[in-house]
């Protein structure tokens, strides 16, 4: 086949306008950098996994779950998205492999439960209104209950950013919530409401068992441990952080404990 000057300047064109897209998201995703508390990166609001997320959870047969954005050869459905690996610990075999939806860009890390059912929470992708207007740009989240390659279940969170789940007795999953937005028409934008939701995996659905309310706060993911008075007990920690003047400057962090009968003790930490 000959050269075609022709071709080789659309191809020129295209290639300069995908450069100029990548550089213009690439600034986007800085700009966020700056604006965005600290808080919001932990719970994942921008890669492939969550910021500073392990990608690895083991299985109690030793198999590896990965979370990973797999090579890319040629352009299909699945091209350029996330997908949920389970991997032989010796041969490195891939068992099987769970695709994310095309809007989940966002995954946080997953965790497994005793009879090999993987969970984990995805974001959509985020559609930004003017300006900024997270009350109608962002989607929820959802918890994903992945077995054998296969989604057994999906629950949406009510909130844009969630955490990593956690996994409690008798089949309890944990995960915290954070919705962003100004606690007052005309004040800084901030962590305007932040919730522990505990879930029961009923094997084809899950059913909401609790959902406490922790406050204006940026929370951190739930973790599941013993308690002196209660056969269990869930710990979370919220940071006061704000998107305008001050920054969330004097309202410190608090350590919530929430005991099996859920109850809800908090404290500020000085």
């Amino acid at each position: 086949m000959g050269f075609n000057l022709l071709n080789w300047k659309e191809g020129r064109s295209m290639g300069f306008n995908l450069l100029k897209m990548r550089g213009q998201f690439a600034l986007l995703l800085g700009l966020l950098g700056l604006m965005l508390p600290r808080a919001v990166w932990a719970q994942g609001m921008m890669g492939r996994p969550a910021m500073g997320e392990e990608t690895i959870a083991l299985g109690s047969d030793g198999t590896l779950y990965v979370v990973a954005s797999p090579a890319q050869r040629q352009m299909g459905p699945e091209f350029g998205r996330v997908a949920l690996f389970a991997l032989d610990p010796v041969t490195f075999r891939v068992r099987w492999r769970f695709v994310l939806e095309e809007e989940d860009v966002i995954a946080s890390r997953p965790v497994v439960g005793a009879d090999g059912t993987v969970y984990l929470t995805v974001s959509e992708m985020m559609e930004f209104g003017s300006p900024l207007d997270f009350s109608t740009g962002v989607r929820n989240a959802r918890l994903l209950a992945v077995r054998e390659g296969a989604l057994k279940w999906s629950y949406d969170c009510d909130a844009p950013f969630a955490s990593h789940p956690a996994l409690g007795p008798e089949g309890m999953v944990f995960v915290t919530t954070s919705t962003v937005g100004p606690r007052e028409p005309s004040g800084p934008w901030t962590f305007s409401r932040s919730s522990l939701l505990a879930l029961e995996d009923r094997g084809t659905s899950a059913t909401i068992h609790a959902r406490l309310d922790l406050g204006p706060y940026a929370v951190s993911a739930p973790v599941v441990g013993p308690h002196p008075t209660s056969p269990w007990a869930v710990y979370v920690t919220g940071e006061g952080v704000g998107m305008g003047p001050g920054m969330g400057m004097g309202y410190g962090t608090v350590l919530f404990v929430i005991d099996a009968d859920f109850r809800l003790a908090r404290m500020s930490l000085r």
